[in-house]
């Protein structure tokens, strides 16, 4: 792993220290808003990726960040990822509405994305002071305890009766969600954490077989995917086939932990569909 992931790395062990955890389970009144019907913002998110952007922006020449809170005031940001310059997506605070009530699945997303292709990822959870990171190419590493460790997730998941799966289906199109709650009934497990740094890291460590999204949004999406895959995991598109890519906004997404168990799965999901 280079210097950068290290860099990186530290900024966000530190913003959190700082902008985060001493707000955690301690938000004052008027620190928490809606930023549409049950979208919260707190006075964390903003500071967190307030004071990482100039930081970030400094570690590589040229780059700009595509943070969720300014992609929040200003949609019109998600444009630079149609362009080539580098560019750095943040989630200052992935799960928000968790961290709001008190609850401990929430973490910090960094992605770098050079050219529509993500090269960078990391995973900050400051509960727990554990830490994904990879490098395309190079694999992918957990941290927890002091101790570090390669990712990979690579193993076939085990029955659909004996597996754990998050189904987010909010944003499906009716036939997708539809045919992805029926197949959810022959799993075993079933739990939503809202989360998506968890879910991704849950993942590659084997510890959960698979999840569904919709919506994209490259600050949720983009960090998880490459570390995930330099796992040995899966994340891609039901109806297209396509692998997910920063650029990709929507489409009904499986994410698996490794190839045979995302066409397993993707060949359940679609059989439900086509007898709708």
């Amino acid at each position: 792993m280079s210097n950068l992931t290290d860099n990186v790395a530290a900024l966000m062990r530190e913003v959190a220290a700082r902008e985060i955890m001493p707000r955690f389970r301690a938000l004052a009144e008027g620190d928490v808003e809606e930023k549409s019907k049950g979208d919260l913002v707190t006075i964390a998110d903003r500071a967190s990726e307030l004071w990482l952007t100039p930081r970030l922006e400094a570690l590589v020449a040229g780059s700009h960040v595509l943070g969720e809170e300014a992609a929040a005031a200003d949609p019109a940001l998600l444009e630079r990822l149609a362009d080539d310059k580098a560019l750095w997506t943040v989630d200052p605070v992935d799960g928000t509405g968790n961290f709001v009530a008190g609850r401990e699945t929430f973490g910090v997303m960094v992605a770098l994305v050079e050219k529509g292709e993500t090269t960078h990822a990391w995973i900050y959870l400051p509960v727990a002071g554990e830490l994904a990171v990879a490098e395309r190419g190079a694999g992918a590493f957990w941290t927890s305890g002091g101790a570090s460790a390669q990712l990979a997730s690579g193993r076939a998941a085990p029955e659909f009766a004996e597996q754990s799966a998050s189904f987010y289906v909010r944003f499906m199109p009716d036939e997708w969600r539809t045919s992805i709650e029926k197949h959810a009934e022959g799993i075993g497990r079933k739990e939503s954490t809202l989360c998506s740094a968890v879910d991704y890291t849950s993942v590659a460590l084997g510890r959960h077989d698979f999840v569904t999204y919709y919506r994209m949004l490259p600050w949720d999406h983009v960090p998880g995917t490459l570390i995930l895959r330099e796992a040995g995991g899966v994340v891609r598109d039901l109806e297209t086939g396509l692998d997910y890519a920063p650029r990709t906004l929507k489409g009904p997404h499986l994410v698996a932990r490794d190839e045979e168990s995302w066409q397993r799965t993707a060949e359940s999901i679609r059989a439900m569909r086509a007898h709708l």
